[in-house]
């Protein structure tokens, strides 16, 4: 609510020792014209007959009640309150008010050029404002999302292609499913989203998901504590992600492996032979009852598909396809990266198989029984202890 933004923000300046309820009474008296009968009546709206202290610490939290914001509408004193904001001590000649420092703290809402001249006017007309989104609450509405679009519209040129990058160009809000481009009919795509940010004011990227339209106005306009909480997850996985594949970026790995990942595709099976060996080094570096998932898919790949893979690896090498050595190499390289960086198993393997993935141009599904061959023949994780 702004009118709770803006009392937060000019507190320091305006009533720098008061306390919250001075403060309000303050600040009232000097933003409505009160005439002297009225001081300390019920018509008097700073009194204390009007408002206790509680719900004036109510008001600066949450803005005022709609019936207050009415009666300070109805009396407004623009001359007044710049007066009370240029006031000077005659004995000293100095502003009372740091005006320097009200001008810094109020620049975040508004567009037009703030100085220690007009500092008063502008926080006159926001404060009005604010009052008014009070009274129409359609108002505020418009102000949120208009400032949110104009948020968004900075953080797209900033930080954009890779938000969406991070976020598979799928909406970033759970159970959304929504696409974040459209495709025309002649194969043209524009993208189709907006930026939010997860709480605050803080718009650096770390604060930033890419939404779609309906899911940024909706939690513009209203989303709870447990909603922010669940996107700072999101986010940090996000992230996790995104560094991820910069990192595997750093690394080349052999394009001969597409051979490998063909001919896995092609096999009859017939062609697989499964292992009559307990796969020990999978049982050594994933743990049944930590990841039992992860565990339990590549236990199933390495079982059936170790003795072909690692076949095919051989006949490829023999028919100078790649060079092996290399291409382990590679392989313990890009997981020496992630595994620095402390990321986890199942992500370590996911973005691995995704990498080969985007190299060779196969199914996805090819790609993580590959990288199940790696982690059995020792170039994918270590040990656990």
């Amino acid at each position: 609510m702004l009118f709770a933004e803006l009392a937060h923000a000019i507190h320091p300046y305006l009533m720098k020792d008061g306390d919250v309820p001075s403060f309000m009474r303050n600040l009232i008296q000097n933003l409505c014209d009160i005439p002297e009968d009225e001081w300390y009546t019920k018509k008097d709206p700073s009194s204390e007959s009007s408002y206790k202290d509680s719900s004036l610490r109510k008001f600066y939290n949450k803005g005022p009640s709609k019936k207050l914001a009415k009666s300070m509408l109805n009396r407004p004193t623009r001359k007044n309150f710049i007066n009370f904001i240029n006031y000077k001590d005659y004995a000293t000649d100095e502003p009372e008010i740091d005006r320097t420092s009200l001008v810094k703290a109020i620049t975040p809402f508004t567009d037009k050029e703030i100085d220690e001249n007009n500092v008063g006017d502008i926080l006159f007309d926001l404060l009005e404002l604010s009052l008014d989104y009070i009274v129409n609450p359609e108002l505020e509405n418009d102000r949120k999302i208009s400032r949110a679009t104009t948020t968004s519209n900075v953080a797209k040129s900033k930080y954009g292609p890779k938000l969406l990058e991070e976020c598979n160009n799928t909406c970033s809000k759970p159970d959304c499913d929504h696409h974040l481009q459209t495709v025309t009919s002649d194969n043209q795509s524009t993208n189709n989203y907006e930026i939010i940010k997860i709480s605050g004011s803080d718009n650096s990227y770390s604060n930033l998901l890419a939404f779609c339209h309906d899911c940024f106005y909706s939690y513009t306009l209203k989303h709870s504590k447990k909603e922010e909480q669940e996107l700072k997850k999101i986010k940090s996985l996000q992230s996790q992600i995104g560094e991820i594949q910069q990192i595997l970026r750093t690394v080349d790995i052999e394009r001969g492996i597409r051979k490998v990942i063909e001919n896995l595709k092609n096999a009859k099976s017939n062609d697989f032979e499964r292992l009559n060996y307990k796969p020990v080094a999978v049982e050594e570096k994933i743990d049944s009852q930590k990841d039992i998932f992860l565990y339990t898919e590549v236990l199933s790949y390495v079982t059936q598909f170790y003795i072909f893979i690692d076949r095919t690896m051989k006949d490829a090498v023999k028919a100078k396809l790649f060079n092996d050595d290399l291409l382990r190499a590679q392989i313990k390289a890009s997981y020496r990266k992630l595994e620095d960086k402390n990321m986890p198993k199942e992500l370590i393997y996911q973005s691995l198989a995704e990498r080969l993935n985007q190299i060779t141009k196969q199914d996805i599904r090819f790609c993580y029984i590959v990288i199940s061959y790696f982690i059995q023949s020792c170039e994918v994780f270590n040990a656990t202890t």
